[in-house]
């Protein structure tokens, strides 16, 4: 007879998302902080192959076109892939994208596997879009029976997030609050200044329109004169309908307001600024703003349920409503203005803010904080622990 920890090394912790990228964010950090299991990735691979590899113990290729809103040819092969797994093998899920098209490769056949949906924002199909929410309507008794037949689990980085999808889908299984999916801390290069004048004021996100890009231009237009220097790191996400063209980057280039950066190294580059703002509409949980906090930059961000609910127990943290470009005007130009924020006084006061942010991530949000809390959920759905609670709540 098997032992159980050799039945347990037997199963496949399976990580699936509809972009490497996606498996090889935060997500590798979580497998390589967990012991005693065996993990798989199961996404398109493309540019981060090496990472895929160095981190999981298998790698299969889902031949997905990203491009597609529904790629039928994709559905058909994700079928296949995991139509190979192990009964009781857990399937991890990324995104409600990834979420709705597993489900689908899942139709007309039962669930062999224990099925996670971790849902990190809800995105395009509850945006404010116009064909989002015509789809939104006609996709609901699908996504009610899908979501509810495939997944043994949901969670999410929010409340709202959570309430909401959970009265859309009328969902009736598990779902629990891990706000972040945390951060890799021995990797950042800490801020160790704070400057008086010419700030430097960064946005780094996803170029598409609901991280509020144009909000951003709008900004460093109005304030082109003032003592601040803008920055947008990003690229386009092709995969996203929401996402910016070719043509509106090459705009973007252009304009003398604002300085385009491409893609950078946030855990090396970011400690170069001063400040980083979040003009995002909707936001699982803003990673870039925890990474910010913890580096030590002052961060504005728009008031909503993604970066209040986690960073208002923060210090160096000053939210907008509304995405009210007047108000990012009023708050950027109180911390250069005012008399408190230039004197050194000040300036060691936000070190120590920093030094605060710093204390209270490392209790809480780091990549081995959050592994440690997946990990309870995979032992709950093994039958190793009678249930799971968040410690998040």
């Amino acid at each position: 007879m098997l032992s159980f920890l050799t039945l347990k090394m037997l199963l496949m912790i399976v990580y699936l998302a509809h972009w490497d990228w996606i498996l090889t964010q935060s997500r590798k950090d979580i497998v390589s902080n967990i012991n005693g299991s065996k993990f798989m990735a199961i996404c398109p691979i493309d540019e981060n192959k090496i990472k895929l590899e160095n981190y999981y113990h298998k790698a299969v290729d889902w031949n997905l076109n990203r491009n597609k809103i529904f790629d039928i040819s994709g559905i058909r092969s994700l079928r296949k892939i995991t139509n190979s797994l192990n009964y009781d093998d857990i399937v991890h899920v990324y995104t409600l994208k990834s979420g709705l098209l597993f489900a689908f490769a899942n139709l007309f056949r039962n669930n062999k596997t224990k099925n996670i949906l971790t849902i990190t924002g809800l995105g395009y199909l509850f945006s404010n879009n116009f064909k989002a929410k015509i789809l939104k309507i006609l996709l609901s008794f699908f996504i009610t029976h899908l979501i509810n037949k495939n997944f043994d689990f949901l969670m999410y980085q929010n409340n709202l997030d959570q309430k909401t999808f959970n009265n859309y889908s009328k969902y009736k299984g598990e779902s629990y609050i891990i706000p972040t999916s945390g951060i890799s801390v021995q990797e950042f290069k800490i801020k160790k200044e704070y400057r008086n004048s010419n700030l430097k004021i960064i946005m780094a996100t996803r170029l598409i329109n609901d991280k509020g890009i144009f909000e951003y231009l709008e900004l460093a237009d109005l304030m082109k004169d003032s003592d601040f220097e803008f920055y947008l790191a990003g690229d386009i996400d092709n995969g996203n309908p929401d996402s910016l063209s070719e043509s509106q980057l090459d705009e973007i280039k252009n304009n003398k307001s604002i300085n385009y950066l491409g893609h950078i190294d946030i855990s090396k580059e970011l400690h170069d600024y001063d400040v980083n703002l979040v003009m995002s509409k909707y936001e699982g949980s803003s990673r870039i703003l925890l990474e910010s906090l913890y580096i030590g930059l002052i961060c504005i961000s728009n008031n909503i349920p993604g970066t209040t609910e986690l960073s208002s127990k923060f210090s160096n943290s000053f939210f907008v409503n509304d995405n009210n470009i007047q108000e990012f005007k009023r708050n950027l130009n109180e911390i250069i203005n005012n008399d408190v924020f230039l004197d050194s006084t000040q300036n060691e006061f936000f070190g120590n803010g920093a030094d605060y942010n710093r204390k209270l991530i490392n209790e809480n949000y780091t990549s081995v904080k959050i592994a440690a809390a997946y990990n309870k959920i995979y032992e709950y759905l093994r039958g190793e622990i009678e249930s799971y609670k968040s410690e998040f709540v």
